[in-house]
């Protein structure tokens, strides 16, 4: 990143926390981008619980002001903005809660700026194995570990492919693809189904998706697409060009709204897996409800920034206070309530998570599966 783009994103961030008027919350997410998507949804999902706090007396007397950070899912912005509110210690400055950010591959480095800097980070989406098993002071992860998305797609193989060969095409140079992948081999190996799936590394084709395409249709009539944006979008193009029949899956977060724009009318039919939609979950229907006779409603990802805030505010209560130290002994031994249950939690973890869905895109809609 240049030297004055990075000076003009700093001075913006200092200008907007020194506007503030009490406790401040941060979420960190793309505005712009690939990623855009799921940071508008789940910035919105965090103003509607700021908003519905604030409304109702704010927290413990003070109201809370929420501060929005475009990181553009690049790292050096999201350390950036790391290090400029880890160094906003005046008490109208101070940022008490970070929510975020959305992409995490700086996930240790920025974990440990926050923690130095006595600030509590909820992180509302899945995260890879070490991310999850990282136990940094503040840290607090709900969104569960991405792995729980290879039991999902196993669970629908089982229920609706049983019998047929299927390949993954994965990325093994992004962490979350790999580690996936290698769990759906565990399952299949365990289940004594080693011979119905293949896996192909994308990364050995050197760009040359035409052969990938190929080579993964040899043999397999199902393809479980695990990559970027840019990699899923063109090994799912030349798929369907080799041969239209094949069925798709693929990573809602790994594919985003790329991947439709590229793919067209030819995403028709598409199965996608992404986090439970939560909208049917009988321990946020009450909430729910009561938030649309107020004309708000966060959806997809919106609900788990929605009860990032919520759980933050429900520990502060339980601590009495939203100091650092005291919400922090709240990340173990506790209970709290969040859209999809009661949820213990442990070294700041979430042990109880929700789960994965399939969907399927039908006149270009989401429909989940049964």
């Amino acid at each position: 990143m240049k030297a004055a783009a990075k000076y003009i994103f700093v001075l913006a961030l200092l200008l907007e926390a020194s506007s503030v008027w009490a406790a401040n919350i941060a979420v960190v997410a793309p505005k712009v981008g690939p990623m855009a998507k799921f940071g508008h949804n789940l910035t919105e999902g965090v103003r509607t619980a700021v908003d519905d706090i604030n409304q109702n007396g704010g927290i413990m007397g003070e109201q809370l002001n929420l501060i929005t950070i475009d990181d553009q899912c690049e790292d050096s912005f999201a350390i950036s903005a790391a290090q400029m509110m880890a160094l906003n210690s005046s008490a109208e400055d101070r940022v008490s809660l970070v929510i975020g950010p959305y992409c995490g591959n700086a996930f240790a480095r920025i974990s440990q700026i926050y923690a130095d800097g006595k600030i509590i980070r909820i992180v509302p989406v899945p995260v890879d194995k070490a991310q999850y098993n990282l136990n940094e002071p503040g840290l607090i992860k709900i969104g569960g570990v991405m792995i729980e998305e290879a039991e999902a797609f196993f669970r629908f193989y089982q229920k609706k492919f049983a019998g047929k060969n299927i390949a993954i095409a994965y990325e093994s140079s992004l962490a979350a693809a790999l580690e996936t992948a290698y769990q759906v081999r565990g399952l299949f190996d365990e289940n004594k189904l080693q011979n119905r799936l293949t896996l192909y590394d994308l990364d050995n084709y050197g760009g040359d998706y035409d052969r990938a395409a190929k080579e993964v249709l040899l043999n397999n009539q199902i393809v479980y697409i695990l990559g970027s944006p840019s990699s899923t979008a063109m090994m799912a193009q030349k798929l369907q060009e080799e041969n239209s029949e094949t069925v798709l899956l693929i990573d809602e977060y790994m594919a985003t709204p790329y991947f439709f724009r590229e793919m067209g009318n030819f995403a028709e039919g598409v199965y996608v897996l992404a986090k439970e939609d939560l909208k049917d979950s009988p321990t946020f229907t009450e909430e729910l409800v009561r938030l649309r006779l107020i004309g708000r409603e966060p959806r997809g990802l919106g609900v788990y920034g929605y009860a990032a805030v919520k759980l933050w505010s429900d520990m502060a209560l339980k601590a009495g206070s939203i100091a650092f130290e005291k919400v922090d002994a709240q990340r173990s031994g506790s209970k709290f309530r969040l859209p999809w249950g009661e949820v213990e939690f442990e070294g700041g973890r979430a042990l109880q998570n929700s789960g994965y869905e399939v969907y399927q895109i039908v006149n270009g809609e989401y429909t989940q599966v049964d």
